[in-house]
C-alpha cells in the first residue's frame, strides 16, 4: 500500500513543480496549508483505493479456498467472528452436555465426562483422545471418564442442551 501512495505523491510533485512558475519570494502559510492538505487528500484517495483492491481479491478467491476444513474463515474477517460455523465433520465434536458430571472427591469436587453416559449418548466414544480419559476416586469407588479441559483443548465442545 505504500509504494503506489508515495509514487502517486512524487508524480504530484514532479507536476507541480512543472506547472508552477517559481516565485521570488517563496511559499506563504497558505500555501504550504493549501499543499499539505492537496497531499493528505491524495493519501486518502489512494489507500481508498488500494483498500478497494484488497476487497476484490478477497471477492475473487473461491468460497472453499478461503475457508478451511471446520470452516473458520482464514482472512479473520470481523463480521465472522460471531458466527456459528458448522459442517459434517464438526458436529461429531460436539459432546452431550448431560454427560458433564461434577464428582465429589476428597480434594474438592472434579467435572468430567462420564464414560457410561458418553457410551449411551454419543456415537463416537472410541474417537475421543486416550490422554483426555482419566480416572477419579470418590467415596463409592473410582470413576471413569473424560477430562472436559482436555478434549476442549483437543476441539470437542458441548452441545449446550440439557
Amino acid at each position: 500500500m505504500l509504494k503506489p501512495l508515495i509514487a502517486g505523491i512524487t508524480a504530484l510533485s514532479l507536476t507541480l513543480a512543472a506547472a508552477v512558475p517559481a516565485q521570488a519570494q517563496g511559499m506563504n502559510r497558505e500555501d504550504v496549508g493549501k499543499l499539505l492538505i492537496g497531499l493528505a487528500a491524495v493519501a486518502v484517495i489512494g489507500a481508498a483505493i488500494e483498500e478497494n483492491r484488497d476487497r476484490n481479491r478477497d471477492r475473487s478467491t473461491p468460497v472453499h479456498d478461503r475457508h478451511d476444513w471446520n470452516g473458520i474463515n482464514r482472512n479473520n474477517d470481523w463480521s465472522d467472528l460471531n458466527r456459528q460455523h458448522s459442517s459434517n465433520r464438526d458436529r461429531h465434536r460436539a459432546l452431550p452436555h448431560g454427560c458433564l458430571r461434577t464428582v465429589e472427591t476428597r480434594f474438592g469436587n472434579q467435572r468430567m465426562f462420564g464414560k457410561r453416559c458418553l457410551e449411551r449418548n454419543y456415537r463416537h466414544v472410541n474417537s475421543l483422545p486416550d490422554r483426555c480419559a482419566v480416572r477419579i476416586y470418590t467415596n463409592d469407588g473410582p470413576r471413569r471418564g473424560f477430562d472436559p479441559l482436555c478434549l476442549r483443548e483437543q476441539g470437542f465442545r458441548t452441545d449446550r442442551r440439557h
